[in-house]
């Protein structure tokens, strides 16, 4: 008999592997940049490099539970509960945006997840939301948003007020 886990750690690998295939290929370009003694095109692989940095520093990994929701990084930790959820907009390609009382937490689409929790660990998001009576509402502008006053301490431990 399977059992149903409530404990989901999932690693943003593809962010991570998207960031650093765009930092060598912005290294490639600024090689042949300065080879061809194009500084103008060099400074905008520089600048355009920092994109991809800014995806591998972001994707860290999220911790999901019957608590709410955990996502560390290089750049920080940010977490919402369950219980401080008011309303969910969902984009297309279903990244979710979580919103509490003068909060947003951004969830990335499940399509970036481990394959191997993906399935089990969205059911789960998805049943906590229907647990507390909380519809997805589509959005065009979810995908754009970022996280606002979820961020934790970093010390913390991954609970408590935030």
């Amino acid at each position: 008999m399977d059992t149903i886990k409530d404990k989901f750690h999932i690693e943003m690998r593809s962010y991570r592997i998207i960031g650093w295939g765009w930092m060598a290929i912005c290294a490639l370009g600024l090689i042949i940049a300065l080879l061809s003694q194009q500084y103008w095109l060099a400074g905008g692989c520089v600048v355009s490099s920092l994109f991809g940095a800014h995806m591998v520093l972001r994707s860290g990994s999220i911790d999901i539970d019957g608590e709410g929701i955990i996502h560390r990084s290089s750049l920080g930790i940010w977490g919402i509960r369950w219980d401080e959820i008011s309303r969910v907009e969902v984009s297309g390609e279903g990244t979710m945006v979580l919103h509490g009382e003068n909060k947003l937490f951004i969830l990335s689409s499940p399509g970036n997840w481990e394959e191997s929790v993906k399935d089990e660990a969205f059911t789960f998001v998805t049943g906590q939301l229907e647990a507390r009576h909380i519809p997805l509402r589509p959005s065009v502008t979810a995908v754009y948003k970022t996280m606002k006053n979820t961020r934790m301490p970093p010390d913390s431990s991954g609970r408590g007020e935030h």
